[in-house]
């Protein structure tokens, strides 16, 4: 009783506290960058008990027969200690899941005693808050101001986060209502002042899709504003064909256009209702996490959003990564991608979330626990374990967790040493996801199975493109004229460019050139729509689609400047299109090397002038990651046999790694969680880089190139 009195006490001073302290910051995605918590430098190893609270289990009707004892065991002092001796590091438990502080309170006093017992034993805590669940249940009860606070589609009705049918009871909050962020503040304040949380994961992290959108007044008025704040009277005329934004609507859909048939946005008031639900997700996330990193800035702050998984997340979930990354230090993707190799040569993977994170220097958490491959792919491309699962760890995870820990030196402060990027144009797969996201889709592919080491780059990062030697648009049709003179200079200092499709016929704003965006660096593009024109119209229509021209059609090369140029008019699928479903998302039905794979991968060797880091052979179910440690004087050659389930072991790898300028390799010593000990390989010198042997890749292993 006496804690129950304390935490409702506490409680009760975050609900008076005063409203100045919860202001919001400018509406700007390039302001100032918020600390990153420094300890994270060093990788992170999170497992734990169960986030879920038992009043949550009741509710839903999957509490049994034992329930709150299993929910008081999962945050036992035995269960930490335990999972402190198969060498986690962080424990994850829940804290806040949405009833409301004075419902929860006994839930959150045993959640911040768990978090007491964690720290005793050494380890950091991990604290889960519900980002976007309201139980109005109860939380109407506690906060009747909160009826102003949640989600209403056109009709007024509440907006509802639904799992499978069940749960009706979850009304989703609105974020552009600054009362209840300022109520969700209070949550992060017991976080970070009660629990001590080292680590903040916001579930959920996401909003539904049209036609489930908040017309809401505070998102109505907060999108007019937004209009007037973004755009100069002028710039609103340019946009609109009018300045007077005051009656500007969120859209309104009917049963003759449902949105998730719309395959093109080509609407200039849709274009950016869908880019100020982006900009709202970014601004409320940014605030809660400047709030807890202004009591202490070594909290680190994660979301659940899913990472790259062929979704249209702008369009359907107001998310974009590129946005919103800025300010967290890790993300969890439950993508439904496990790692595989299929009989008809598709390869599932992760990748390109790890690399969508490595981009913004964040650390993905994913389901890997039971799957050796999945692991080992997370090592390679996440240099880092992540989330390790719940307790009890399964053996493939302790394995690979010894691992790593006694390994830990090749991983820290590693760098990504491609120098190849791959553009994920943000106007380009937003408004048209059927052909930008999968002629992207399938370049990512041709270049993981051809192990060419690559980045994700983003809008932004076009920038500076001083670190690659290549950049590639696959079909990224919409640049704007200062995204194309960066591309152009660029290219016109030495850089090569590797453009497919309809790259460049549109701006920013998917307005059609006159003259294409590329022209000069690209002469033989052909000017058509793309996948089923402009319009919306039948699933079927548009086979060929997604700006894939005739098989016939040939690449075209050439110089220009002191870079190199090479136009593809198609990325052919290989095979007949999948039928699309809902929005058009490039599922994994799709993901298998296009037709014309080794004509693009020669293209960009080509461009590069053969200056690709490292060459590796093997089968295409063999991926290779190449990292460089400079101080440390080192290249580590990460290869994962993706097919392990099925092929035991890869023999005789022929590895050709650059080194830095006049460098020559001493060592190359082989490490495997596959293996006892570490093995040295003969290793020699060339004007390419250094060549050595991997004996054998059972499922994985890494070359440590020393100089």
């Amino acid at each position: 009783m006496a804690n129950t009195v304390m935490l409702g006490s506490l409680l009760a001073s975050f609900l008076a506290f005063e409203a100045a302290a919860f202001g919001q910051p400018a509406q700007d995605p390039d302001s100032t960058p918020l600390p990153r918590a420094q300890w994270l430098e060093n990788g992170i190893i999170d497992a734990g008990g169960s986030h879920e609270p038992y009043t949550f289990m009741v509710r839903t009707g999957s509490a049994r027969p034992g329930a709150y004892e299993a929910y008081q065991w999962a945050q036992s002092e035995e269960v930490i200690r335990r999972l402190k001796e198969q060498g986690v590091e962080v424990f994850h438990t829940h804290l806040y899941k949405g009833f409301g502080t004075a419902a929860e309170k006994a839930e959150m006093e045993d959640a911040r005693r768990a978090a007491e017992i964690a720290h005793r034993y050494g380890l950091k805590v991990d604290s889960y808050i519900q980002w976007n669940t309201m139980m109005y249940e109860t939380f109407f009860a506690e906060e009747p101001k909160a009826k102003n606070w949640i989600q209403r589609d056109v009709l007024g009705k509440p907006i509802l986060l639904v799992y499978g049918y069940q749960q009706s009871f979850r009304y989703r909050p609105c974020f552009g209502n600054q009362e209840y962020l300022d109520y969700l503040k209070r949550i992060v304040r017991y976080a970070v002042q009660e629990v001590k949380s080292d680590f903040i994961h916001f579930d959920n992290f996401d909003l539904n899709p049209e036609p489930d959108s908040c017309h809401c007044d505070s998102c109505t008025l907060g999108f007019r504003k937004y209009l007037r704040t973004k755009y100069t009277p002028e710039k609103r005329r340019e946009r609109f064909g009018f300045e007077n934004v005051d009656f500007v609507n969120p859209p309104q859909w009917n049963v003759q256009n449902p949105p998730e048939r719309m395959r093109i946005i080509a609407d200039p008031g849709l274009q950016e209702w869908v880019d100020y639900r982006c900009q709202q997700m970014s601004d409320a996330l940014r605030q809660m996490a400047a709030y807890a990193k202004s009591m202490n800035p070594e909290v680190a702050i994660e979301v659940n959003p899913h990472g790259i998984a062929g979704a249209n997340r702008a369009w359907e979930a107001g998310l974009d990564h590129a946005r919103f990354l800025k300010w967290t230090e890790a993300y969890f993707t439950e993508e439904e991608n496990p790692t595989s190799y299929l009989p008809d040569g598709r390869l599932l993977s992760r990748v390109r979330s790890y690399k969508l994170a490595r981009a913004f220097n964040n650390v993905v958490f994913t389901y890997t626990f039971t799957d050796p491959v999945a692991i080992a792919e997370c090592l390679t491309f996440n240099q880092t374990i992540g989330f390790a699962g719940t307790d009890p760890l399964t053996s493939s995870m302790r394995q690979y967790i010894a691992f790593y820990r006694k390994y830990r030196d090749l991983y820290v402060g590693a760098k990504d040493a491609g120098n190849i990027a791959v553009l994920r144009s943000y106007p380009s797969i937003t408004y048209n996801n059927a052909a930008a996201q999968l002629s992207a889709i399938l370049v990512e592919q041709a270049l993981l199975q051809s192990r060419v080491p690559f980045d994700l780059i983003f809008d932004e990062h076009l920038k500076d493109l001083s670190r690659y030697r290549v950049v590639i648009l696959p079909n990224s049709e919409c640049l704007s004229d200062q995204q194309v003179a960066a591309i152009r200079a660029f290219v016109e200092k030495g850089g090569g460019l590797v453009a497919t499709e309809q790259s460049g016929i549109y701006d920013e704003w998917r307005r059609f050139r006159g003259k294409p965006g590329l022209e000069g660096l690209v002469d033989a593009q052909q000017r058509f729509r793309g996948f089923g024109g402009q319009g919306g119209g039948r699933q079927g229509g548009g086979r060929r689609g997604a700006g894939v021209a005739a098989p016939s059609a040939a690449p075209a090369r050439k110089e220009y400047g002191q870079g190199r140029v090479v136009y593809f008019p198609a990325v052919e699928f290989d095979g007949p299109l999948p039928e699309m479903g809902r929005n058009f998302k490039i599922g994994g039905e799709f993901w298998k090397l296009p037709k014309n794979w080794k004509e693009i991968t020669e293209a960009v060797r080509w461009a590069a002038r053969d200056e690709i880091p490292v060459q590796v052979s093997g089968p295409d179910f063999l991926v290779a990651h190449l990292v460089s440690q400079l101080e440390k004087r080192r290249m580590l050659l990460h290869l994962v046999n993706i097919n392990a389930r099925n092929v035991r072991s890869i023999g005789a790898v022929q590895v050709s790694c650059r080194l830095p300028s006049q460098a020559a390799a001493k060592e190359v010593r082989i490490y495997s969680p596959d293996s006892e000990a570490p093995v040295s390989v003969a290793v020699s010198n060339g004007p390419g880089g250094a060549t050595f042997t991997v004996p054998d890749v059972k499922t994985y292993s890494i070359a440590a190139v020393s100089w």
